[in-house]
């Protein structure tokens, strides 16, 4: 009969611990999520601001061009999710490229972008399909056709010929893994890269080629859409994947 008392006493002592866990575990995940609407708001608010402050020519700032990017990644880094950590990289490498372009320093800021999109590539590559998709070999070898027969042949300095020419095949790299991935809110990604691509093509045809219209709306607003779009649905994406883990950087 002792046995059986203990036994029995045993057994609700291991349900009353598994609901205590339950609750906890269910309290935690819905603090994370709160905390991930609200730091998704916020951050949303701020660099909508901080991108019509840009557009504002009244507001002389230095450097604001950076500030909203550099918004996204340090939110980024306040969630403390470790899939985060590439796009939250690519973000402040791209804030720090901003600002290398704000100050006249086109090839640091060129290799800034680059180790960004190294950085995004670090976060695509490990859910991209091997096998090649049917649209990625025409549209790369689109942007191969016009970054090396239209663009680099204009750069007349040496050092910019080489370093367009090589972020050029960096970009390409990065939209090949966009265009692979097959994670969650893939075809968001993928607008969000060819978004980037086609900013920073604008921004060389300008450079090298022929003046744009409206040169600095198109390409600011299509690359500070790209730039959230990352980040928006990187959130997301990390949010799916870790609902059952609460993987964090502690």
């Amino acid at each position: 009969m002792r046995v059986h008392a203990r036994h029995g006493h045993a057994d609700e002592l291991i349900d009353h611990n598994r609901s205590r866990l339950f609750v906890s575990t269910g309290g935690f995940f819905t603090e994370t999520m709160q905390r991930i609407s609200r730091t998704l708001c916020l951050t949303t608010l701020f660099f909508a601001a901080g991108a019509a402050l840009f557009f504002t020519k009244a507001a002389v700032i230095p450097y604001k061009v950076a500030y909203p990017v550099l918004l996204l990644s340090l939110s980024l880094f306040y969630l403390r999710l470790k899939p985060l950590i590439p796009v939250g990289a690519a973000l402040l490498l791209s804030a720090v490229g901003d600002a290398a372009g704000a100050g006249g320093m086109f090839i640091p800021q060129m290799l800034f972008f680059a180790l960004a999109h190294g950085a995004y590539m670090c976060y695509f590559l490990p859910q991209a399909q091997v096998a090649p998709r049917p649209f990625v070999w025409p549209v790369l070898t689109a942007l191969l056709l016009f970054l090396f027969v239209c663009i680099v042949p204009r750069a007349a300095d040496p050092a910019e010929r080489a370093g367009v020419a090589v972020y050029g095949l960096v970009i390409a790299g990065m939209l090949y893994s966009a265009l692979q991935y097959r994670g969650a809110y893939a075809a968001w990604f993928r607008l969000a890269a060819l978004l980037f691509v086609f900013s920073d093509s604008v921004i060389a045809w300008g450079r090298f080629v022929a003046p744009v219209p409206c040169r600095t709306c198109v390409v600011m607003i299509t690359y500070y859409a790209a730039q959230y779009l990352f980040y928006l649905f990187a959130v997301r994406a990390a949010h799916v994947r870790n609902s059952g883990s609460g993987n964090s950087f502690s």
